[in-house]
């Protein structure tokens, strides 16, 4: 009963959490190759180091430093289908609003402050509730973070439990490089600062870095950094933010909060080593917003209540809920969340995709060219065809992308692209040049729908 008055707030927002989450069908294209990688493991019993689904680098080594990651996904979907994926993603979600609600709390701010500066966090962060290994990252990262503060609170536990978790996090996704990052900047704050656990802290970072290369996949450090530093642009979500969509703008709300909170207020040398790296990051690719909020969260929420402090110093405090009452809450507000699984969507949301042309392509034969954003989908139902691109990357940059953008963009070479890889059908957008120009060159039309169309070389 105390545990859970104590901690009313952050299992209240973890009920939220899992309520919004669980509600959302699967619907991103990547999570289909990543549940054929992961199946593909568990059938032949080792981890899948070289392309399999491409028609263009077949064979070829690669890694994406996702391979536990991916067979959890796949374990979770053997056992409980869609559903499964859903409500997991959603109990992912959950912990990672309970830590954020912690967070928030972490300067001293009152539960109305963070509370506000929470569920913005939680709004922008919506577009990482995703079904792939990526979300583990999105939860990790307030573990990790929070558990830095505990330790540099005094709390020995919290501070030994990093590197257990770092060496988890780098199986499950390439992501685990800004948990090592979290641990640097707190190690420089201590030593700087000359705090006492400045020792322990530095064996932690020692310990964290070490196991991070513990990893069967080896996509390392440098494979991350590199990811960072030069992304592809075309893909939307390594594109710098856009303001005008509604995760840029509350990511731009953050940073004039955080930019006028260290204006009126100033703040820590922490503060400093841990925002500016994240929102250069931020800054990087929207894929990445959410470490740059999460991590202002608690700055933002202690600063807003200082500022509301002064502009009006006898507003008389909001009086926090008996303890039977706000344990009572936390109980209610999970019963509701659990109550909320009931309506867990059962199938993917495949509107976006060609489903209407599974059926011929099944039947047809030849290299096939398709939509970046489709292989995904055809790996996982149309295994039989090998895809051009997916969404894996890695395999496909710079070469095997460039050359796709210059043929669906209808670039002085295209003729050439389909020629050397010998392109029989390709799978587009009606709207794509190259689809408007391969119709107009005599193309057959073997399946089309309001959003795809299959053409087949004549």
């Amino acid at each position: 009963m105390r545990w859970l008055a104590r901690n009313a707030f952050p299992i209240g927002l973890a009920a939220a959490g899992f309520t919004l989450a669980v509600g959302y069908p699967t619907g991103d294209p990547d999570t289909y190759w990543h549940l054929a990688s992961g199946q593909w493991m568990l059938d032949h019993r080792e981890i899948l180091r070289t392309d399999i689904f491409s028609s263009t680098v077949s064979g070829q080594p690669y890694s994406v430093g996702e391979w536990l990651g991916e067979i959890v996904l796949t374990l979770v979907f053997n056992a409980g289908g869609w559903a499964g994926l859903a409500i997991f993603r959603a109990l992912l979600v959950g912990i990672a609003a309970f830590f954020l609600a912690r967070l928030s709390r972490r300067g001293g701010a009152p539960l109305v402050a963070a509370l506000l500066v929470v569920v913005w966090a939680l709004v922008l962060s919506k577009t990482r509730w995703t079904d792939r290994p990526a979300i583990f990252t999105f939860v990790l990262f307030p573990v990790v973070l929070d558990l830095l503060y505990s330790a540099r609170a005094g709390s020995r536990r919290a501070l030994y439990a990093i590197p257990p978790l770092i060496l988890l996090w780098a199986n499950l996704h390439g992501g685990y490089a800004i948990g090592v990052a979290l641990v640097l900047a707190f190690t420089v704050e201590a030593a700087l600062r000359r705090r006492p656990d400045v020792v322990p802290l530095i064996m932690v970072l020692v310990a964290s870095i070490g196991l991070s290369v513990v990893d069967p996949e080896t996509f390392g450090v440098g494979g991350a950094a590199g990811h960072a530093l030069a992304p592809p642009r075309f893909i939307s979500e390594e594109a710098p933010p856009d303001v005008l969509e509604a995760s840029g703008f509350i990511f731009a709300a953050f940073v004039l909060a955080t930019l006028g909170v260290a204006l009126t207020n100033g703040g820590a040398l922490l503060d400093a080593l841990l925002l500016i790296p994240l929102l250069w990051l931020a800054l990087s690719a929207q894929r990445h917003l959410g470490f740059f909020v999460f991590a202002a969260t608690p700055f933002v929420a202690a600063g807003a209540a200082r500022l509301y402090a002064r502009v009006r110093p006898r507003a008389t405090p909001v009086r926090p809920l008996p303890p039977p009452a706000a344990a009572a809450l936390a109980v209610l507000l999970c019963a509701g969340a659990l109550a909320s699984a009931i309506g867990v969507p059962v199938a993917p949301d495949e509107h976006a995709y060609p489903v209407g042309a599974v059926a011929a392509l099944k039947s047809g034969s030849g290299t096939l060219l398709n939509e970046y954003d489709w292989g995904g989908f055809l790996i996982y139902r149309v295994p039989e065809r090998k895809v051009f691109v997916d969404g894996r990357l890695f395999p496909f940059y710079p070469a095997v992308l460039r050359d796709y953008r210059d043929a669906v963009e209808l670039r002085p070479d295209w003729k050439d692209v389909l020629a050397r890889y010998d392109v029989r059908e390709v799978l587009l957008m009606p709207a794509r040049p190259l689809a408007v120009a391969l119709r107009e060159d005599g193309w057959t039309v073997r399946a089309e729908g309001s959003n795809f169309v299959l053409l087949a070389r004549p």
